[in-house]
């Protein structure tokens, strides 16, 4: 096997988006109590509920992209890390929901939460490639 192979792009650019989700503000609060309402953004640096998980993420793909001799190792990998970014995603809703209860305040989405579910996509799309690559070999053995 080669390091060519197109789950190993996918889990590239999935390396890409997690690491640009931990950069731009995943949400905004408005607090609505002041005269002018005032808009601050949330930043995944500042919630270590979010930011622990996605350095987790990032390194484990890190490693998965490597891991490309050893099939069935590289999918457990990359399983583990989809189960993170659906918890990092359940993590941002909840974390906006919980600061669109409090009183005079109103919480949004941003535009760069579709990362994390483009994310979660690709991982996807790589685990379907790595199963893609096992049925392969397992034929070419069977030719043996």
């Amino acid at each position: 096997m080669q390091i060519q192979r197109i789950q190993t792009v996918y889990i590239f650019l999935s390396i890409i988006a997690m690491a640009v989700f931990l950069i731009v503000p995943y949400g905004e609060i408005e607090i609505l109590s002041q005269s002018p309402v005032v808009t601050e953004p949330l930043y995944t640096m500042a919630e270590y509920g979010i930011l622990i998980p996605v350095c987790a993420i990032i390194i484990l793909l890190l490693i998965d992209m490597f891991l490309y001799r050893n099939l069935p190792l590289q999918r457990t990998v990359l399983v583990v890390s989809l189960m993170l970014t659906l918890a990092v995603i359940a993590t941002v809703c909840f974390a906006l929901f919980k600061e669109a209860r409090a009183e005079g305040i109103e919480a949004n989405f941003s535009v760069w939460d579709i990362l994390l579910p483009i994310a979660a996509l690709l991982e996807i799309l790589g685990v379907k490639g790595i199963n893609h690559d096992i049925k392969l070999l397992n034929s070419y053995n069977r030719l043996r």
